[in-house]
């Protein structure tokens, strides 16, 4: 073979490696990235709040917030297991489906309904016997619950930070009249208040309204989002109609204003 056909048969095998390997940057562009998700629920379409997220490829987690989102990184043939006590756990494979310039992908829980054996049911002489003989209820157990089990574990941090339960130690004496119970109450009553609110204000003004009436996507989606700072108060108290209008009319000045700058 003359030097110059070996010559010649390098330099294919140089050009043969460069294409392929620009073929597998086409292939997984950017495989790692940041997608974003919604829980409901699968009877009723209500947000799933609290539920516990992993990237079991990427040993990455998170958790949703009350509204049912969340955001992780999530590349191409990563695997994500979802866990929630009182609904069946999900196992989601990323062949390529998900994009990251998306608002968000919502994905449906089916809930769970655990049997439970038979109970003799009798008339409690005190609530406090009916309280003894409703812990001393057990369900059939499996791997799942028992990791259920654990996953709750983590919640009651918190829980614990909504400070609904402010017990004062045992050795103080104090007994619980009507007036604990009472303020107890009308902090429960608060924090369901809180979220109808949050459900409330989250219908009438989301980034999916916002992008449909102005076709923004992305990065610059949420920089319009920050720059029109809604409040909730101004949210709960305008119309639907009102919303859309002042969007479309900061709208106008949001681009002035970006133009100018450039």
């Amino acid at each position: 073979m003359s030097r110059r056909l070996i010559y010649l048969t390098v330099i294919f095998q140089i050009i043969l490696v460069l294409n392929l390997s620009a073929q597998v940057k086409i292939l997984f562009p950017d495989s790692i990235r940041i997608v974003n998700f919604r829980l409901t629920d699968y009877n009723t379409l209500e947000p799933i709040g609290l539920a516990y997220v992993v990237n079991t490829t990427q040993n990455k987690s998170c958790i949703s917030d009350l509204l049912g989102y969340f955001s992780i990184p999530f590349g191409l043939g990563d695997s994500l297991t979802i866990s929630i006590m009182g609904y069946h756990q999900k196992k989601i494979l990323n062949w390529g489906q998900f994009s990251s310039d998306s608002l968000f992908y919502e994905i449906t829980m089916t809930p769970k309904v655990y049997p439970i054996e038979a109970v003799r049911i009798s008339r409690f002489t005190t609530y406090e016997r009916f309280l003894r003989e409703f812990a001393w209820l057990k369900l059939n157990r499996n791997k799942e619950v028992e990791q259920e089990g654990k996953i709750q574990l983590y919640f009651m941090g918190i829980v614990k930070g909504l400070n609904l339960r402010n017990l004062p130690q045992a050795s103080a004496g104090i007994v619980f009249g009507k007036d604990w119970y009472r303020k107890q109450n009308e902090k429960v009553a608060e924090a369901i208040e809180k979220d109808r609110l949050n459900r409330i204000a989250n219908r009438k003004f989301n980034p999916s309204i916002v992008a449909e009436l102005t076709g923004l996507s992305g990065t610059k989606l949420y920089e319009f989002i920050d720059y029109l700072s809604f409040t909730q108060d101004y949210i709960l108290r305008a119309t639907d109609y009102e919303i859309r209008e002042e969007i479309l009319n900061r709208f106008d000045e949001f681009e002035r204003i970006r133009k100018s700058k450039k």
